[in-house]
């Protein structure tokens, strides 16, 4: 059977291995490694998880269907070079081969390709983190998810009897740090975090050098997790730490500057004006994470934008307005 590998609908169609309809196309190519098996971790919000039910194609929203790795991998080639895709990133899954199967991933893309290559995966040790230096990639990612030490084990850690930790996911965050200059995370809103919980470990990350992705809760059918959100508060929440994310990377104003109130954001440091005029700018409210994201559709709906994929118009931005509530 020829090596495959699973890409995301969007990246198929940017790579003409599907026919795909899409008003914003990927800039990124999102892969992940090939396996059927279920993942030995057990996030309660995954679809891959150990105890889901959910089919193992999604990752939130998006559908990672199998393709032929060799196809993808020179397709990737050519995308890159015509400057339809500008990065690869590739998710990672707990089973026995993952380390052989990622490694081949990545050596196979290498051989091909100059592409930036991405990696999100969980706590490793120091020589495995060397080596993916070394293989080239340059962007590490470890998902943190939670926003706070008990969601942590509640979701993704001790709670769900999956191997994770807190403690383990820090530690290996900041020694990333150390090999890499930097490093990435996920945080995932809507878990049932506050808007404080949320600032304030973005804010303690950063000062780590670890750069903060936002996601939203997506329920998938057959996924141990299932959260019906108030939807007018849930958009306000992530509204609020997206603009406070952005004071903070920005250097526009720090934890100690915001106010909160029972948990709620109720100043973020600046200036009505100051916000206004980040809310014209559109920056904050676009896909976090790796340079030439944007994650289009991956966690939306058509009437529900949480990161844009670019730069919001003019109704999406009186759109943002209303969300935060405070901006009028």
């Amino acid at each position: 059977m020829a090596p495959k590998v699973r890409a995301s609908m969007g990246t198929l169609g940017v790579l003409g291995l599907e026919l795909v309809q899409m008003d914003t196309p990927p800039t990124t190519a999102y892969l992940q490694i090939f396996t059927e098996k279920r993942c030995a971790a057990n996030c309660l919000f995954c679809a891959q998880a150990s105890g889901s039910q959910a089919d193992l194609t999604h990752i939130a929203r998006g559908m990672y269907m199998p393709a032929d790795l060799e196809a993808v991998v020179q397709r990737l080639k050519m995308a890159y070079q015509k400057g339809y895709l500008a990065r690869a990133c590739i998710q990672t899954a707990l089973y026995g081969e993952w380390w052989k199967d990622t490694v081949y991933l990545i050596k196979k893309i290498r051989e091909e390709s100059e592409i930036p290559i991405s990696l999100s995966v969980f706590p490793l040790g120091d020589e495995q983190y060397r080596e993916l230096k070394a293989l080239g990639v340059n962007e590490l990612v470890i998902q943190l998810d939670a926003c706070a030490p008990g969601l942590f084990d509640k979701i993704k850690g001790k709670a769900t009897g999956g191997p994770y930790s807190w403690d383990r996911h820090m530690d290996g965050l900041k020694r990333g740090v150390r090999i890499f200059g930097k490093v990435g995370t996920h945080l995932i809103l809507g878990l049932g975090e506050t808007d404080e919980e949320a600032v304030r470990i973005i804010d303690e990350l950063q000062k780590h050098k670890i750069n903060t992705a936002l996601f939203s809760y997506t329920y998938v059918r057959g996924a141990q997790l299932s959260i019906e959100p108030n939807i007018e508060d849930s958009i306000r929440h992530y509204r609020s730490v997206q603009l406070a994310r952005y004071l903070l990377t920005e250097g526009m104003a720090t934890y100690s500057d915001m106010r909160f109130s029972d948990g709620i954001l109720s100043d973020f440091g600046v200036g009505r004006d100051a916000i206004v005029r980040i809310i014209e700018d559109g920056k904050a409210f676009q896909t976090s994470g790796c340079p030439d994201c944007n994650r289009p559709m991956a966690n939306e709906t058509f009437s529900r934008i949480y990161n844009f994929p670019g730069e919001p118009d003019e109704r999406e931005k009186e759109g943002i307005k209303r969300e935060l509530g405070s901006i009028r």
